[in-house]
């Protein structure tokens, strides 16, 4: 009998993709966004979709029924967003998060895969960073995140309600269609498509560790099989500066970039390359998608949304 899935937030990003494996996979698939940041259109048809709020308890009680496990998207993403609206997004990445737990608990479903973040971490000196490395997040969005994970925790040892957290690295693939745009792969495929400048913060000099969003979907499905309390970096393992992730871009799509420098910006650290050691050994999980092909994928997408 097909295992049944509640996927929050699987209107967008991450989570379209992660709902599009999952139907693919033979799982029975429940959708709840509020499309605030989502599109309906990203909801693959095989999936029952509900526009709503993980706030709105009598729609998740609704929802959960039957419900073997829940994968959660639902949060705010936007890094500057948070540094310009923090009590927004305690609101809506903590209280809400609690909201869909109790919503759990009262419906005797007993696990839940989180979409965590690198941004736990804040800045590191260390080549590779652990799971077990110093967090020290640089901006709300990552200590939304962080304290997220700790009640998780909490209500495994609480309540034996079981959780695996997935701290993505950079993401990147189809469907980033985030609003507004501020993840650097999509600006600038979307920028050399139209022949416009490309903005560059900090001289191209960050290095940053670029996972394909398939890849982090997929391990969206693995955590699925595990029991107890987990967390998980998901990442490629490897590090590439920014301005030679750029030349990368420019030189798939054959068009010389005319860069804009846009100095600092907040919120940023220098280095953030994951240690996937963890993930393999325990999830079983290591990325198949390496960087060119995931983006000659990500072009050819934006190449046929945009010329519709």
């Amino acid at each position: 009998m097909s295992r049944t899935i509640l996927v929050t937030g699987g209107a967008g990003f991450i989570g379209s993709n992660a709902v599009e494996m999952l139907c693919d996979g033979g799982f029975n698939v429940r959708v709840i966004d509020d499309l605030s940041w989502g599109y309906r259109d990203f909801v693959d048809k095989r999936a029952d979709f509900l526009e709503g709020s993980i706030s709105e308890a009598d729609k998740l009680i609704y929802l959960l029924k039957g419900v073997d496990a829940v994968i959660h998207f639902a949060a705010s993403s936007i890094i500057k967003f948070s540094i310009d609206n923090p009590v927004e997004y305690v609101k809506n990445n903590i209280e809400n998060g609690v909201n869909l737990l109790e919503a759990m608990r009262k419906s005797g479903v007993n696990k839940i895969i989180f979409s965590s973040s690198a941004a736990v971490y804040g800045e590191s000196n260390v080549r590779r960073i652990k799971e077990g490395s110093i967090k020290n997040p640089l901006n709300p969005y990552g200590a939304t995140k962080l304290s997220f994970e700790n009640i998780l925790a909490s209500y495994f040892n609480c309540y034996g309600l079981q959780s695996v957290s997935l701290r993505y690295f950079n993401a990147y693939g189809p469907r980033d269609e985030q609003k507004p745009a501020t993840r650097a792969v999509p600006i600038w495929i979307k920028a050399l498509l139209n022949n416009d400048p490309i903005p560059l913060y900090w001289h191209g000099r960050q290095v940053r560790d670029y996972v394909f969003v398939k890849d982090i979907a997929r391990a969206h499905i693995d955590a699925l099989n595990l029991s107890g309390c987990h967390i998980f970096n998901i990442g490629s393992g490897d590090g590439v500066m920014m301005q030679d992730l750029l030349k990368e871009v420019s030189d798939i799509m054959e068009v010389e970039p005319k860069i804009v420098d846009m100095g600092e910006r907040l919120g940023d650290p220098n280095r953030l390359v994951a240690d996937i050691s963890r993930a393999n050994r325990i999830l079983k999980w290591k990325p198949r998608c390496n960087l060119y092909d995931g983006l000659v994928q990500t072009i050819n997408y934006y190449k046929s949304v945009m010329n519709k």
